[in-house]
């Protein structure tokens, strides 16, 4: 199924298709259920049931309520999502994450990066690791 947009955009968060990679960027310093809950469905709906790679760019969040933590390891939170580059930018984000991964395990493969290029090229790899696996 081909999506009906390809990029949103709000106050709160924007989410964009762009080469082969889903791009999710947090316009908040606080996240709470209905934010994840809505940014969640926002990226079902750009994916269109397809799987792709996930840039997250999380550096403005401080800090997110606990019901927003268990929705983002609900079954659909990690729907259409292969692998995802995590862009943090502090200590505490990292903390955050392995935190939350240690209680709720993400539903998708993640990795931590503080430098948005670096997530990207790989990224890139992972496209091509799964382009090539599917060759075989």
């Amino acid at each position: 199924m081909k999506p009906s947009i390809t990029e949103y955009s709000d106050s709160r968060f924007s989410v964009k298709l762009e080469n082969g990679i889903m791009h999710i960027s947090y316009k908040q310093e606080f996240v709470d259920y209905d934010y994840v809950n809505d940014l969640i469905n926002k990226r079902l709906e750009i994916s269109g049931k397809k799987s792709y790679p996930m840039l997250s760019d999380f550096r403005i969040v401080k800090n997110g309520s606990r019901d927003a933590r268990q929705r983002f390891a609900e079954k659909d939170a990690g729907e259409g999502v292969d692998v995802v580059a995590i862009v943090v930018k502090s200590k505490v984000q990292k903390m955050m994450y392995e935190f939350f991964n240690m209680i709720y395990k993400a539903p998708a493969p993640a990795k931590l990066f503080t430098d948005k290029e670096q997530a990207l090229k790989w990224l890139e790899k992972q496209k091509m690791h799964k382009k090539e696996s599917h060759k075989c």
